[in-house]
């Protein structure tokens, strides 16, 4: 128990540090293997306990020790304060530290960061219904209607793409119209040279069977 507790007061407040860091400025690329991101928050930690026992080192060996009787007498004794010393202490000041290290960088930045990992995620976050086209590296080109029913993976999955319903395509890429029984087309980002998005034409006359969205034209994007 007691080297378990050890290693999270080591551990924690690192993690947490690293954790609100990356939610407020975004995943850094030397912290993408998972060794390099437990060194740096074992860094992190063993910082910010230094930090901690020099400036309430009498007070966290109270709140610890307690009276002598145990490595975690105080512990046992005074629960509601030990757990108030590591809510402060493992989660709100790394947190805090953080947010004032992001703040200041946004500050002296000269551009702003956008913490979206990638721009297939800013491309579809947010994206309401819509026509997509893409040009495979093949050469052929393929589109669809992405809707209410379709799917876009995000960060850190691979990149695809699954549009509810798809349209015969011309060889510029023109739609042609939409495919009878159609339930819909898979397409691999890796396989993608070029992806277009288009907004629905304006609404006209309602067809039966399809999504709301794409029942705003005739069926297919104008050219």
């Amino acid at each position: 128990m007691q080297q378990l507790t050890i290693l999270l007061i080591l551990v924690l407040p690192g993690v947490c540090y690293q954790a609100v860091r990356e939610r407020l400025r975004g995943p850094l690329a030397a912290e993408q293997e998972p060794q390099n991101r437990l060194v740096r928050a074992i860094a992190a930690g063993a910082l910010l306990d230094t930090l901690y026992v020099v400036a309430a080192g009498p007070w966290l060996l109270r709140v610890l020790l307690g009276d002598g009787d145990g490595p975690l007498a105080g512990v046992a004794r005074q629960p509601r304060q030990a757990g108030l010393a590591a809510l402060l202490l493992i989660v709100a000041v790394p947190a805090a530290l953080a947010w004032a290290e992001a703040a200041w960088q946004r500050r002296h930045a000269r551009a702003r960061y956008e913490p979206t990992p990638t721009a297939w995620d800013a491309l579809f976050r947010g994206r309401g219904s819509c026509f997509v086209r893409v040009r495979l590296k093949s050469g052929l080109w393929v589109g669809g209607w992405l809707g209410s029913r379709s799917a876009v993976s995000a960060y850190p999955q691979s990149g695809d793409l699954y549009l509810e319903a798809q349209y015969r395509m011309g060889a510029d890429g023109s739609f042609l119209g939409r495919v009878p029984g159609t339930a819909g087309v898979y397409v691999r980002a890796g396989d993608i040279d070029v992806l277009e998005v288009l907004l629905p034409p304006a609404r006209q006359q309602p067809v039966r069977g399809t999504d709301e969205g794409e029942r705003a034209g005739t069926g297919q994007p104008g050219q």
